[in-house]
């Protein structure tokens, strides 16, 4: 076993992470999406989004982008793949968090998000997610686990449209 990473220097690993898990940080995962009306009307939708550039195809052509556009946030809708439910772990968390590590029950602990630009309906986006860290800390409960996911959005000519840094802790 090898000691975990932290963010930060300063702060000690609470205890060792398998070398299984470790050997995943780095490795990339890719897949390309169709963004479609469809799929930018429903994100709007369950949002509670109004504008009418996510909607209305006529109104979408005389606006700046001119097509419709999905609001800031839907590239969130594409981090992960689509599974049927029996792929799951037991809590519900997605298949991309199945680290071996010696924890099952998963939560968000937190995202940042740099979006360069509105997605297109019609486009192509490149998702490539890959494990940047994974670390632990001492909770009041006992051990959680922090895996640390990056997944960069990228359009047909490989321009970036959007990078996430999402941080999920897990716990025994």
């Amino acid at each position: 076993m090898t000691q975990s990473t932290t963010p930060s220097s300063a702060a000690p690993a609470a205890t060792e992470l398998p070398e299984e898990a470790l050997a995943l940080i780095g490795v990339k995962k890719t897949r390309r999406v169709l963004v479609t009306v469809r799929d930018i009307k429903r994100f709007a939708q369950a949002i509670g989004e109004r504008n009418p550039v996510h909607y209305d195809e006529e109104y979408a052509r005389c606006s700046r982008h001119g097509t419709i556009v999905a609001p800031p946030l839907f590239c969130q809708s594409l981090t992960f793949d689509d599974v049927s439910p029996s792929e799951l772990a037991p809590d519900g968390s997605p298949v991309e968090l199945n680290v071996p590590i010696p924890a099952q029950r998963a939560m968000g602990g937190g995202s940042e998000y740099v979006i360069h630009r509105l997605v297109r309906a019609g486009e192509t986006l490149t998702v490539t997610s890959q494990l940047k860290s994974l670390y632990t800390k001492q909770g009041k409960n006992g051990l959680l686990y922090f895996i640390v996911v990056e997944t960069a959005f990228t359009d047909e000519r490989g321009d970036a449209v959007a990078t996430e840094n999402a941080t999920y802790i897990k716990r025994v």
